[in-house]
C-alpha cells in the first residue's frame, strides 16, 4: 500500500551559494532530477553568454525545458564603466524573465543560475525577485545560485546549501576541462 505525502506540495525554494564549485552542478542535478518525473522547467541564467557549456548544450535541447542567457560575459573590472548599462539591461531583461516564469503556471520548476552574482554586483534589484518569491505559487520549485548570497534571498529559501571550497584544480594549474568546470 503507497501513501501520499504530497497531499498538499509546498513552494519550494532553494539556494546553492558559497565560493566551492558545485553550485550550478547541483542546480542543473536538481533539474535532471525533476525533469525525471515529467516537469518542466525555465532556466534563466545571469551574466552568462557562453552557450557552449555541457549544462546548456545538454538540457536545452530537451522537451519541458526552456533555456535563455542573459548575460554578456564577464563584467568589466571599473564598475563605473559605460559598459556596464548593456550588463544591466540584459540582467534586468532576465529578472523580468524570471519574475514571469516565477507567476506562470507552465513551469514546475524555475531555475536562476548566477542570480547571487547579478544581485551582488547591483544588476538587479533585489525586491521585485523576493515579492515574486513570495507569490509563486504552491508546488513550484525554484532553484537559485551564485556566490554571495544576500541575507535577504537566503532568508526567503527553506533550503540553503554554501559550497565551501577546500581544494580546487585550478591551484594546482589545471586548466577548466569540458565536462568538469565546462
Amino acid at each position: 500500500m503507497s501513501h501520499s505525502y504530497h497531499v498538499m506540495t509546498p513552494r519550494r525554494i532553494l539556494l546553492f551559494t558559497g565560493n566551492g564549485k558545485g553550485k550550478s552542478t547541483a542546480a542543473f542535478g536538481m533539474l535532471a532530477r525533476a525533469l525525471g518525473h515529467g516537469m518542466k522547467a525555465r532556466v534563466i541564467q545571469f551574466v552568462k553568454s557562453d552557450d557552449a557549456v555541457g549544462e546548456q548544450r545538454f538540457f536545452s535541447q530537451l522537451d519541458g525545458v526552456e533555456w535563455e542567457q542573459f548575460g554578456k560575459g564577464f563584467l568589466p573590472r571599473d564598475r563605473e564603466s559605460p559598459k556596464m548599462e548593456e550588463h544591466r539591461a540584459a540582467a534586468r531583461a532576465g529578472l523580468d524573465a524570471a519574475i514571469a516564469a516565477l507567476a506562470s503556471p507552465d513551469y514546475d520548476v524555475v531555475l536562476l543560475d548566477e542570480l547571487c552574482f547579478a544581485l551582488g554586483a547591483n544588476l538587479v534589484p533585489i525586491e521585485p525577485l523576493l515579492e515574486a518569491l513570495r507569490s509563486a505559487e504552491d508546488g513550484k520549485i525554484v532553484v537559485m545560485t551564485g556566490r554571495n548570497a544576500p541575507e535577504a534571498l537566503v532568508a526567503a529559501a527553506d533550503t540553503v546549501t554554501e559550497m565551501t571550497m577546500i581544494k580546487h584544480g585550478y591551484q594546482q594549474g589545471i586548466p577548466a576541462q569540458k565536462g568538469v568546470e565546462d
